[in-house]
């Protein structure tokens, strides 16, 4: 009976001392080890330790992540902290490192472990919002009136664009900029937006000054 009660009170101090050492430490009694920067560079973008306490910049693949409290960091998205000694994902306090786990493609989009967050998405001209338990920044705006100024801005922005390319004249193709004038039998022929330059003089004046100074050409008739 002693024995019983003993293999039992083993398997509770066990349970308990493993269960406790998945806990996060407080976040007043913790120190982020790096300051987070207003953006992260090479691909990386913001992530927040499932503990809720620490903004680092995401690990990307084969980089070291996970340990006692994350403080190694949390992976990018489509990445999994991948255990270094067998298979699967990284048992924290394990440390891990970063890769794709061919059963986990989405890995980071959701993960019961990090923190609730809350924003919205453009989709379709609209405001859509959700809310999930996620690590990574992964929505473009925080909430709904933010998202909706933003729509209304590009809106207002759309508008400028397409009155001022209304008021706009010119040529249908940008190459066809050329114009001057060519004497002919018939005095001065000008054209404007011509995709060939191909004129003898770059204006009317200065084509009929030249006609005034010169002979006037011949006119060959056909006899019947």
């Amino acid at each position: 009976m002693f024995s019983k009660c003993s293999v039992v009170l083993l398997n509770v101090l066990f349970l308990v001392r493993a269960l406790s050492a998945h806990e996060c430490t407080p976040c007043n009694l913790r120190t982020c080890p790096v300051k987070a920067p207003h953006s992260c560079e090479g691909g990386r973008t913001l992530a927040r330790d499932p503990c809720g306490c620490c903004d680092q910049c995401a690990r990307l693949e084969w980089e070291p992540c996970g340990g006692q409290d994350w403080a190694h960091g949390y992976c990018a998205l489509g990445l999994t902290c991948a255990s270094v000694n067998k298979t699967g994902a990284a048992a924290i306090p394990e440390t891990g490192v970063c890769k794709a786990l061919p059963k986990h493609p989405e890995a980071g989009l959701e993960d019961e472990r990090c923190p609730l967050m809350t924003g919205c998405q453009r989709a379709g001209g609209q405001c859509v919002c959700d809310a999930r338990h996620s690590c990574l920044g992964s929505f473009a705006y925080p909430d709904q009136e933010t998202c909706m100024k933003a729509s209304k801005s590009e809106g207002r922005r759309h508008e400028h664009r397409e009155r001022h390319r209304e008021k706009y004249v010119g040529p249908s193709n940008p190459a066809c900029m050329f114009s001057g004038c060519n004497l002919t039998t018939e005095g001065c022929v000008c054209e404007s937006q011509s995709c060939r330059h191909h004129f003898a003089y770059i204006n009317r004046s200065q084509c009929q000054e030249a006609a005034a100074g010169s002979c006037p050409l011949p006119v060959f008739k056909t006899l019947m």
